[in-house]
Parts: structure tokens; C-alpha cells; sequence
């Protein structure tokens, strides 16, 4: 599953920035979510967007994803405007897995992660060993082989996540923008999942961009935090540049203490409720 890497032309500047966001503005209907937003997404990178409920973070993403219209602004993917590409252009370059996705009534699994391939299809041209090869991986990798026959809609909320996750990996793209990827997972498979797009970026560089809720769990697997709030950024760098006590308060109006993993060293944010502030005194 490893992309095609295209080396840069001759007399033009490498592109280091896989996405980039330049003052955009979005929301629904007529009113903005967010508002001359910028950000740099750097290749090769996993990205994690957080903040409180509300914040931006979706919207955000579909943004950079082209699901969602831009009233303000532009999106370059790669150095290019991505509203003037192709879009089987787009989807060769770009997975997208959005929150909560709905499946066709009755698909099977096979069926559906072979739609992950459509991009990549000529005209005419039919499976092939490639295709296979690629989808099988899919699938291994997200623990989902067994389930290739089983209808979707039968599935339960974690498995039909990592379902997700294996269309989003068939789609085989340089890039992939996940929206909470763990959501109803638990535990054990948020942390399979979290050690496979680990393991996709560090062996193929895909860049990474996710959102998600739980901080720890973005500060141990993710090199670069892009804290949000009332549809702004607040904060971007590493876990530890981003995440300290005084930003998780202005971030999230949040009391905390934070401390260094015992393994990693990164960041891990112990909240600090009204109980425990009384109990502090």
C-alpha cells in the first residue's frame, strides 16, 4: 500500500505543506462556523485537530476535504487549488473518512472497500491482482477480513468503524483526513486503530490529519496540535508546545494538571473537576 511518491519538477519549490488552509470561511446555511481561518498541514505528518464541541474542528476538515462549500478563501492540496482539481483527481490524492458515513442498504463489506479503488479505475477497466492486493490489506490491517461477506448494515458501531477505515485505506492516497476515526470503538481497538495510521505514516509518510476528543490520546500519537476554539485557532505545534495547563484552560475552560508519560515522555492532561479543586484547598 505504499504511494506513489512523484519526484518535484525541475526549478519549482518543493511543496512542505500537504494542505493548506488561506483565510477561509465556513459553515451551514448563513451561519459561519468558522471565519478567515489559516493553517498549514505539513506532509508526512500526523495531525490532530481538537477542541471543545462546536469549535470548528468538522467543519474544518470538510473544508480541507472539499465536502463542504467555502464562503471565504481557498484550500491548496498539494500547491493546488483543490475547488480547480479534477475530482477522481482529488480522490486519488485525498481519503476522506467523515463522521458517522452511511452505507448503501444491504452492501456488503468486500463491496464497500472496493469502492475505496473507484478512484483509481479507468474507464472499462475491471479488478485486477492490484486491486485485490490492496483491498485484502485493507482489511487485514483493520481486522476486518473475516466480516469481507457480511452485510454492513449487520454490523455492530466498531466494526463497521474499522470497515470505514479499511475504505478509507483502499482508497490508497497520499493523504487522509479522518473524523474521530475511534468513534465507538473501545479501548483496545482505538488503540489498534491509533498504532495502524502510526504505523501507515512512519512506514509510507502518508500525512494524517484527525480529529479527535481525547487529548492524551492525540498527544501520544499525533507531532503536530492544532487546538481550536469559537472557530479559530488558538494554538499549533507539538504536543508539548500545545498542550500545558494554560492552554487546556483557555482551550477548553478546563483545570488541569499535566504530567510527562512515564514511556513516551508526551504530554497526559488529568482534568481537575469542582471536587477536585475542593479537595486541592
Amino acid at each position: 500500500m505504499t504511494p506513489t511518491v512523484t519526484p518535484p519538477t525541475p526549478g519549482l519549490e518543493l511543496v512542505t505543506h500537504q494542505i493548506e488552509a488561506r483565510g477561509i470561511s465556513a459553515g451551514y446555511s448563513a451561519t459561519p462556523v468558522i471565519e478567515n481561518l489559516s493553517v498549514r498541514i505539513e506532509a508526512g505528518r500526523i495531525t490532530a485537530l481538537v477542541g471543545p464541541n462546536a469549535c470548528g474542528k468538522s467543519t474544518l476538515l470538510k473544508s480541507m476535504a472539499r465536502l463542504l462549500p467555502l464562503a471565504a478563501g481557498s484550500v491548496l492540496l498539494e500547491g493546488a487549488d483543490i475547488h480547480r482539481l479534477p475530482t477522481r483527481e482529488v480522490a486519488r490524492r485525498l481519503g476522506v473518512l467523515p463522521q458517522s458515513p452511511i452505507a448503501p442498504e444491504s452492501i456488503t463489506v468486500g463491496d464497500l472497500v472496493w469502492r475505496g479503488r473507484h478512484p483509481h479505475r479507468q474507464f472499462g477497466r475491471r479488478r485486477d491482482a492490484h486491486d485485490d492486493t490492496v483491498i485484502a490489506e485493507a482489511l487485514r490491517a483493520t481486522g476486518t477480513a473475516e466480516l469481507v461477506d457480511r452485510p454492513v448494515d449487520q454490523l455492530s458501531g466498531g466494526q463497521r468503524q474499522r470497515v470505514w477505515i479499511a475504505l478509507a485505506l483502499a482508497q490508497d492516497t497520499p493523504t487522509l483526513l479522518l473524523d474521530e476515526p475511534t468513534t465507538y470503538l473501545d479501548v483496545a481497538h482505538q488503540i489498534e486503530v491509533m498504532d495502524l495510521l502510526a504505523e501507515l505514516n512512519e512506514q509510507t509518510g502518508k500525512t494524517i490529519v484527525l480529529v479527535s476528543h481525547d487529548l492524551n490520546q492525540a498527544a501520544l500519537y499525533a507531532s503536530t496540535i492544532v487546538a481550536l476554539r469559537d472557530g479559530a485557532v488558538v494554538r499549533q505545534g507539538t504536543p508539548e508546545e500545545v498542550l500545558d495547563e494554560a492552554t487546556v484552560a483557555e482551550v477548553f475552560g478546563l483545570r488541569c494538571v499535566v504530567v510527562p508519560h512515564p514511556l513516551t515522555g508526551r504530554p497526559q492532561i488529568f482534568p481537575l473537576g469542582r471536587r477536585h479543586h475542593s479537595q486541592e484547598n
